[in-house]
């Protein structure tokens, strides 16, 4: 996997090719559009079709990473599946433990945002540029901050009005 990761990432590797490259290291990515600079830290990754993921994104995959379909990703934006435990005084960094992220269906994340272990964005949600996400988002709220908190509900039902004449 780490030599794909290193040929994928390359600017010279069309985003086809990148695709292909991730699928045959087992990574599930089939539609999705995956743009250079991109660090892909294991092949428990699944993305829906229409996702797109700008330049520079890290998924760290200690753990599964599940991005649904037409998710939109910023730039640089961080996906870290791994933790530790908090430890003793002599070592606070304790135990590694690995946990899933999931991204709903219709969510954008932000450009350098983090999304920490464990966490759920529910679907049609957006992650405001530099958020870390803690804590799992309810489905189409605006997150914002650090660490992210909910600022307004999204309108929910309004690309069915949109297509109406």
């Amino acid at each position: 996997m780490r030599l794909i990761t290193i040929i994928q990432a390359s600017p010279f590797v069309p985003v086809w090719l990148r695709i292909l490259l991730l699928l045959a290291a087992g990574a599930r990515v089939w539609g999705a559009g995956i743009y250079s600079g991109c660090h892909f830290g294991g092949k428990d990754i699944r993305m829906g079709v229409g996702t797109f993921v700008n330049r520079g994104v890290l998924f760290d995959g200690t753990a599964p990473i599940t991005l649904g379909r037409q998710v939109a990703v910023g730039h640089g934006a961080r996906f870290i599946t791994s933790t530790h435990e908090i430890g003793p005084e002599d070592g606070r960094g304790g135990r590694v433990v690995h946990r899933p992220i999931t991204v709903g269906d219709g969510s954008w994340i932000g450009a350098g945002a983090i999304v920490l272990p464990g966490v759920t964005v529910g679907p049609g949600c957006i992650v405001g540029a530099g958020a870390v996400v803690t804590r799992d988002c309810d489905a189409h709220g605006l997150y914002v901050g650090n660490p992210a908190r909910r600022v307004r509900d999204l309108p929910v039902g309004t690309a069915d009005r949109a297509a109406r004449p």
